[in-house]
């Protein structure tokens, strides 16, 4: 299910407007449409928040969005010191030794972070306009 089939239906069966979860979400209604309607995609804070106002976990709420993500480990078992990942993503296969894998992760939770850091600096200077 598409996450925006998915907060329609989240929103409906809470009974609640638009509006009203806008409100919760700290975002105008326009913008909560966007997402309802897929024109735009909620950030992973508001998918938190999202998460968090509709009482449902986090993963169950974005797990259709990266079930194209899967992890295999075919050497393990193998007898071999170091298990190698295969990780399939939009029709590409990427092997990974553990600590390959673990350093990629790192890396782009480092690069996630500056994003945020970054957006946190842009709204506090338009908020200063």
């Amino acid at each position: 299910m598409s996450l925006e089939i998915k907060l329609r239906k989240l929103r409906e069966r809470k009974g609640w407007s638009q509006m009203k979860v806008a409100l919760q979400l700290n975002i105008s209604q326009p913008a909560y449409n966007k997402w309802e309607t897929g024109q735009t995609k909620p950030t992973l804070q508001n998918l938190q928040k999202i998460a968090e106002i509709f009482e449902i976990d986090f993963y169950d709420l974005i797990k259709e969005q990266i079930s194209n993500v899967g992890f295999s480990n075919s050497s393990f078992g193998n007898n071999s010191d170091n298990p190698t990942f295969v990780i399939k993503a939009m029709n590409t296969k990427i092997n990974y030794d553990l600590p390959d894998l673990i350093a990629e992760i790192l890396e782009n939770q480092q690069q996630m972070v500056k994003l945020m850091e970054s957006q946190s600096k842009l709204i506090k200077d338009l908020l200063k306009k």
